[in-house]
């Protein structure tokens, strides 16, 4: 009779998002979860963290089966997965270098990260590895020093295996798109068991570019303008505010169809939705408090932002493809300008 063996997962940053997703992959019973992370570190050493999720319920003092610093500590043995949450910021440290050792020790990795392009490093550094990426919407974070986790009643992660490089060869190409579907639906066969069905999508692309229409345009506009969304939802503000958001929104549509995105997967409609469930969130405030993007929270706490994923790399596509988007390249100016001084004091 054959003994059951435990999934190796590492989770590399072990925030909010990375800690809720590992201790749903814990929860199935066939998941052992490694933790690399530096903030919470003492804390989650001494004292585990308290979850209390809306949706999945509480736990006391969860704490992964290993628990790192650093990645070089934590590349000791193989990993079924090595999972990333942590921030995109390839202007400081791209992702291959944040990883370090860990791209030796897996055949499969896994994005949970804002942004357009944010997997074309970590193939290049892996090119025989499976990358799988998600697009989270949720509503976590973790507050009384790291302690306690709180989740709301919002927690949708949208997942897909990214197609290859085409510099692998045909007979490497067909195996490694066989490998990612398979990867695929044992790290979706986990989390169900953990109680949480993400979902899964065959263009994962596409749903990072849909994705990409609220950063792009909100957290744009909020970070540059220091406000909140009730702020740039105000009465008297929204009429303008409305056609720049609107506008940036567009113009990452029109390079998602200039690079063969279609309508059928990211519809033009798309804009609207995205625009009208936000007014349904923030056009009231004194329902609910105040919202920043994490990209605004980056700025005031003097930590570099995601630029280029969010913002950048669609200015970069738009100029390959000859779409003119001069919103988002005014939007990217600021940006990289507030960005330049950030990374000067990291």
């Amino acid at each position: 009779m054959s003994v059951k063996q435990d999934l190796n997962i590492c989770i590399v940053g072990f925030g909010a998002i990375g800690t809720i997703y590992g201790w749903l992959l814990n929860r199935s019973g066939d998941a052992k979860i490694t933790a690399v992370c530096r903030s919470n570190y003492d804390s989650l050493v001494e004292h585990g963290v308290d979850i209390d999720s809306t949706l999945y319920g509480t736990e006391k003092s969860w704490r992964p089966h290993r628990i790192f610093r650093t990645v070089e500590e934590a590349a000791d043995q193989e990993y079924d997965f090595v999972i990333g949450c942590f921030k995109t910021i390839p202007d400081l440290n791209p992702t291959p270098n944040l990883l370090g050792p860990l791209l030796q020790k897996t055949k499969s990795f896994v994005l949970i990260q804002n942004g357009i392009g944010i997997e074309c490093d970590l193939q290049r550094a892996s090119p025989k590895a499976t990358v799988i990426s998600g697009c989270a919407w949720i509503d976590c974070t973790l507050v009384d020093n790291y302690r306690t986790l709180r989740h709301g009643g919002l927690n949708k992660l949208v997942i897909g295996a990214h197609l290859p490089l085409s510099s692998n060869g045909q007979a490497t190409l067909d195996e490694l798109k066989e490998d990612g579907e398979k990867s695929l639906r044992l790290l979706c066969d986990t989390f169900h068991k953990g109680g949480f069905e993400p979902t899964e999508t065959g263009n994962i692309v596409a749903e990072r570019w849909r994705k990409n229409l609220w950063n792009a345009a909100f957290s744009t506009l909020a970070t540059l303008s220091r406000a909140d969304l009730f702020q740039i939802y105000a009465k008297e503000l929204w009429e303008i505010n409305h056609v720049v958001v609107k506008g940036l929104m567009n113009e990452v549509v029109s390079v998602a169809r200039a690079i063969g995105i279609a309508e059928e997967l990211l519809p033009s409609s798309a804009v609207d939705d995205t625009i009208g469930y936000a007014y349904t969130q923030y056009s009231d405030p004194t329902k609910g408090k105040p919202f920043k993007p994490s990209m605004l929270v980056d700025l005031e706490a003097g930590r570099p932002m995601e630029v280029e994923g969010i913002v950048g790399e669609v200015v970069r596509q738009a100029k390959e493809v000859g779409v003119a988007v001069p919103r988002l390249e005014t939007a990217y100016a600021g940006l990289k300008i507030l960005q330049r001084r950030l990374i000067n004091k990291a």
